[in-house]
């Protein structure tokens, strides 16, 4: 799996070769063989791409600002009561249709 996440983190500092942070320690580990410069750190401005939990609460419109500036965020969580309790629903819409982001971006499943 180390290889997928590797490529992603290259992909999302899209050649800059800047730091890499990483809030969640067992990434750091992972990532740190991308060949990018990793450190375990909270959210900070300076970075090429953020990792981070998806229960994170704290610096929100700071992230919002930084992704909408060209920084790449990577985040992980998962979703098993969300499953738990929607048993049978479809989460995702077909793929030809595009979800609104928080940040106005336009993703695509």
């Amino acid at each position: 799996m180390a290889p997928f996440w590797q490529n992603a983190i290259h992909w999302l500092d899209e050649g800059r070769r800047g730091v890499v942070g990483v809030m969640v320690d067992p990434a750091l580990k992972v990532l740190s063989q991308s060949g990018l410069r990793c450190e375990q750190t909270n959210f900070r401005k300076d970075l090429s791409v953020f990792v981070c939990t998806a229960y994170i609460t704290e610096h929100l419109e700071e992230i919002q600002n930084f992704v909408a500036e060209g920084g790449g965020l990577l985040i992980g969580g998962h979703a098993w009561h969300w499953a738990n309790t929607h048993a049978g629903y479809l989460p995702l819409p077909p793929p030809s249709t595009p979800l609104r982001c928080p940040c106005d971006y336009r993703c695509r499943t």
